[in-house]
């Protein structure tokens, strides 16, 4: 698990032209704003997710790798991709805006059964996908016990229109949500895609 969204772990597993393979837990205790799960620990969470491609464009109505950099520079999302974990965000960045409805990739509600795992961070995927905007992370080399955790690979519900697509645990709303969407550059299909 390399990264904190939403106070939950999102890991990585694969992401092409037929599918989306991650793993989800939580809660982490996101210092900030952690999310409360009842007294009663229900038996599983639920959660909606929406992928869009292309990303859709910042607040403000910039593109979405407006304010982030590599080496100084502005990151351009057509250069190489075995560098993402160096990509640097500004400060005061805007998240993602609202999408296009016809960008609307996938829009999906999963459940995240009551199971307790431990989580290393940063994980295996560190470097493979951006955050939209900077984040707070676990301490480097850290280890998270989260109550809710599963796995899932789920098929895009249409093709995606370009090499870039934006992942949002909250639907891209509201606009001031304290959370950082994920925007991962397909790659090429693996043994966990629908298509092998």
């Amino acid at each position: 698990m390399p990264l904190a969204v939403s106070d939950s772990v999102v890991e990585l597993h694969g992401a092409c032209v037929h599918s989306l393979r991650f793993s989800f837990g939580g809660p982490v205790d996101y210092p900030y704003a952690p999310a409360k799960v009842s007294a009663e620990q229900p038996p599983a969470l639920f959660r909606r997710m929406q992928a869009v491609s292309p990303p859709p464009a910042r607040k403000g109505g910039a593109p979405w790798q407006a304010g982030m950099t590599l080496d100084g520079k502005p990151f351009d999302p057509a250069g190489p991709r075995d560098r993402l974990a160096e990509v640097e965000h500004a400060e005061e960045i805007d998240g993602l805006g609202t999408p296009e409805p016809e960008t609307v990739v996938l829009d999906w509600m999963f459940d995240v059964p009551r199971e307790r795992q431990t989580v290393a961070m940063p994980g295996e995927d560190a470097g493979r996908f951006l955050l939209s905007v900077p984040y707070w992370q676990p301490a480097s080399d850290s280890v998270k016990t989260v109550e809710y955790f599963g796995s899932h690979r789920v098929e895009w519900a249409q093709k995606p229109q370009s090499e870039w697509v934006a992942v949002s645990f909250d639907g891209f709303w509201p606009a001031e949500r304290d959370s950082a969407d994920m925007i991962i550059p397909l790659g090429g299909c693996d043994n966990l895609c629908p298509s092998h």
